[in-house]
């Protein structure tokens, strides 16, 4: 069973969701709650992409370093 907690947005936001987003049947989306969980979903995906990457130059530089360093001695 899935459980669910709540997210407030500011009423503004979630009515231009609405206006741009829901009332458009184009987008495919049947509620603010459906295109907020998407939208949270990718950005989500974006931070790890950013981070795998991040942690593989780390890993890199770190290699490069110790290279130097065997090198060096």
């Amino acid at each position: 069973m899935v459980k669910y907690s709540t997210v407030s947005i500011p009423k503004d936001l979630h009515e231009e969701i609405k206006r741009v987003v829901i009332d458009d049947p184009r987008y495919g989306y049947r509620s603010v709650a459906e295109f907020s969980l998407e939208a949270i979903k990718l950005r989500l995906e974006e931070i790890r992409k950013a981070l795998e990457e991040e942690k593989g130059i780390r890993q890199k530089k770190i290699r490069k370093i110790v290279e130097n360093i065997k090198k060096s001695i």
